[in-house]
């Protein structure tokens, strides 16, 4: 039972109380008591029992904890005993269940959006151009609304409101396609239980689907003539350039891969490129088969740039690869095509006129357009089976560009190519 004393402690006898070589108890009564300890330190402390077994609760430290404080606790602790409860424990789980809270606060605050989304993007097998576009967006639109406000925090009516303003803006795609990036985000951060709902997936619909942005490319009647004003140059535009337009067309690579190229990614003996994975849209190296007039045209690039890191490099700055407005500029607006096509066209182009060839298995197609398989075992099955076959179809395509600036009069060779026979 618990130790009676005559008189109650009071804050005066606390205060005043000796310092000992061993520590030594002061009694309250009711079981409160204070253990002063050697170095002057003084613990308020209630002793109970519990199925005969003496325990003691820690109450907290003098004078931080008022002996009236001190008195109430031990009351509550009480009535906790008499409930059936084992106070010692039931404050250890409470204490468990407020740490756990202050490390979940301190978690959400640690998360904020803007470092969900670098996380998300520094993740994906993107090209250096797409994950420009996706940083630009998100910097653009989402990270000044809720950039650095915690993930978990965000409220669907915010991100209702951000699609709203964009597409209140006529921006009918970019909201589209902020959209899908946040909803990507989202789930990013479900997936890794940093928030709960993914809001921007429940709002897909607020947003109507974005029109379909196909790139337009010269007419194939077109085509010819458009060749014949290029080799001329009529349009006056920097070698570099009218070099860097030819070879896309020649090797119908993105933009993207052609501006970033650098001089070691060029083998000319192999007559092969290989474009690292960095440089690709889908983070894999990409081989493209160099044919004769390729070879022809990089040879005579070195004269421009072969001492340069990038082969094609700025007009101002050589340290920096060629702008992607020069290529427009020079490929499709210089030639009169502003609106009509798009730099990126040369590629469906490609793509119709060599499967329209029936020439060419349509898989080599593929993968030289770099719509590459993403299981890694098959895609590399599939390089090394096409890689022959390819080789073949850029030299014919390089050659089939060269018949079409042929006078339409001596159309013999134009026959001869297009009725080459299948290869496959």
């Amino acid at each position: 039972m618990p130790r009676k004393t005559k008189d109650a402690l009071t804050n005066t006898r606390i205060r005043k109380a000796k310092i000992k070589d061993k520590q030594y108890k002061l009694f309250d009564g009711q079981g409160l008591i204070v253990l002063v300890h050697p170095n002057g330190s003084k613990y308020f402390r209630w002793r109970y029992y519990i199925e005969g077994r003496e325990k003691l609760l820690s109450l907290g430290v003098y004078p931080v904890i008022s002996l009236s404080t001190a008195r109430e606790e031990r009351l509550i602790a009480e009535q906790l005993l008499k409930q059936g409860y084992d106070p010692v424990e039931h404050y250890r789980k409470e204490r468990a269940k407020i740490k756990a809270r202050i490390a979940e606060e301190k978690r959400i605050r640690e998360n904020p959006f803007r470092k969900i989304a670098e996380d998300w993007i520094s993740q994906q097998p993107w090209s250096v151009k797409h994950i420009m576009d996706v940083k630009s967006s998100l910097r653009i639109y989402a990270y000044p609304m809720f950039g650095e406000e915690p993930i978990a925090e965000i409220s669907k009516d915010t991100v209702r409101s951000l699609l709203l303003g964009i597409h209140a803006q006529g921006k009918t795609n970019t909201a589209h396609r902020v959209q899908q990036r946040l909803s990507r985000v989202f789930k990013f951060a479900m997936d890794r239980d940093l928030c709960d709902r993914n809001y921007a997936s429940e709002l897909e619909s607020l947003v109507p689907a974005a029109k379909s942005e196909n790139m337009k490319h010269i007419p194939r009647e077109e085509l010819a003539d458009y060749l014949r004003r290029l080799d001329a140059n009529e349009i006056n535009i920097h070698r570099v350039t009218w070099i860097a337009i030819k070879i896309m067309i020649n090797t119908f690579v993105r933009t993207g891969e052609l501006r970033y190229a650098e001089w070691n990614e060029f083998d000319l003996d192999e007559a092969l490129w290989r474009i690292p994975g960095e440089h690709t849209k889908l983070r894999r190296e990409h081989l493209v088969p160099l044919s004769s007039q390729v070879i022809s045209l990089l040879q005579e690039l070195k004269n421009y740039s072969g001492h340069c890191r990038f082969a094609f490099p700025g007009q101002q700055n050589q340290d920096r690869p060629l702008r992607d407005h020069a290529l427009i500029e020079g490929g499709i607006y210089r030639m009169g095509y502003k609106g009509k096509a798009h730099i990126h066209g040369f590629r469906s182009l490609a793509d119709t006129i060599l499967n329209e060839s029936n020439q060419w298995n349509p898989d080599a197609i593929e993968r030289q357009l770099g719509h590459m398989e993403r299981n890694p075992v098959r895609a590399a099955y599939n390089r090394a089976l096409y890689l022959d076959e390819r080789k073949r179809m850029m030299q014919w395509w390089s050659d089939y560009l060269d018949t079409l600036k042929v006078p339409a009069n001596d159309c013999q060779s134009k026959v001869q190519l297009w009725e080459g026979g299948n290869v496959y």
